[in-house]
């Protein structure tokens, strides 16, 4: 079966399959499976954990200019084949340093205020408003206005983590007393949820760091984020509500057995059984495509100058 994938970063994760191309076609094989892509909707091709690359892809994506990157089973990465030119990573990371910093930290904070405020509505327009006290919403959505006019990134960075962290104290009302979650807290968790989140945001994480490896991004030139890894979590931010908030806060409504984790003296643990069924949960609500797009926009803003408008 034939598939367009406009523009895509396609992704060939676990293992065992066989990647072939001819001139017009991507063909990976795996098990009693075929998929085929066409060549020319392709943008980049990512291939994680150990697979069969044929020859015949390697000279088909290079004729067309399209990069290979690879990474381990655990997302780390192992190499590329920058078909694209030895100087493209060079430009791209002279890109970043050059751009300015309050420009697109003020994308990624109204993007991750937005995301959570939508969060808070889909709960609120499903089962009920008692989740919030009076005057919260009105709170949370003129905070967000005033973003757009803040000059210095501290306070940019100081009203997102405010937003941030009323987002999470709001959505505790809506989940079982009894699991402890208050707030969102530092490592060591005590409570599952905060371990649960935890989690998540690491499998998120590792999907959006593959992507910015891939790209030749420095995921430690962040803007609304700093330090290491800074540009990683700026692009995971407006992504954590839908495809893992929501997942974990839902797990925890239906209810999480006491037995399903264990709390020590200066953690909470999960249980096996409780990471086998999150994981796999995770892995439906977190779109590979989405985070990648957000990134390719990215680069495309550094390099060509469009206009950073991510789709979260």
């Amino acid at each position: 079966m034939a598939t367009d994938k406009g523009g895509a970063w396609f992704t060939v994760a676990g293992h065992g399959a066989h990647i072939r191309a001819t001139r017009d076609y991507l063909t990976i094989r795996r098990g009693g499976r075929e998929e085929q892509i066409r060549v020319n909707t392709l943008d980049h091709l990512i291939v994680i954990g150990g697979h069969t690359l044929h020859t015949s892809a390697v000279i088909s994506l290079s004729r067309a200019g399209i990069p290979i990157s690879f990474f381990d089973a655990d997302g780390k990465a192992a190499g590329r084949i920058a078909l694209r030119g030895d100087c493209y990573q060079e430009r791209l990371r002279e890109a970043q340093r050059r751009a300015s910093k309050h420009n697109y930290a003020l994308v990624f904070a109204k993007a991750g205020v937005d995301s959570r405020i939508l969060a808070i509505e889909r709960y609120g327009h499903s089962h009920g408003w008692s989740l919030l006290y009076e005057g919260e919403l009105d709170l949370l959505q003129s905070s967000r206005e005033e973003i757009q006019y803040l000059v210095r990134m501290e306070e940019i960075r100081r009203l997102h983590k405010y937003l941030r962290d009323m987002y999470y104290e709001i959505m505790a009302r809506t989940l079982p007393p009894e699991l402890g979650f208050r707030r969102r807290t530092e490592r060591p968790h005590r409570d599952p949820v905060n371990a649960m989140l935890s989690f998540g945001y690491a499998v998120l994480f590792g999907v959006a760091g593959t992507m910015v490896a891939a790209a030749g991004l420095d995921p430690c030139a962040g803007v609304l984020h700093d330090g290491d890894d800074g540009l990683i979590r700026d692009i995971i931010d407006g992504f954590q509500p839908v495809m893992v908030d929501e997942t974990v806060f839902s797990m925890a409504r239906e209810g999480i057995a006491e037995t399903a984790y264990e709390i020590g003296e200066r953690r909470c643990y999960l249980s096996d059984d409780l990471i086998g069924e999150l994981l796999p949960r995770l892995h439906r609500s977190i779109r590979e495509e989405a985070v990648a797009a957000v990134v390719r926009d990215y680069c495309d803003a550094l390099l060509k100058g469009n206009v950073f408008s991510p789709v979260y």
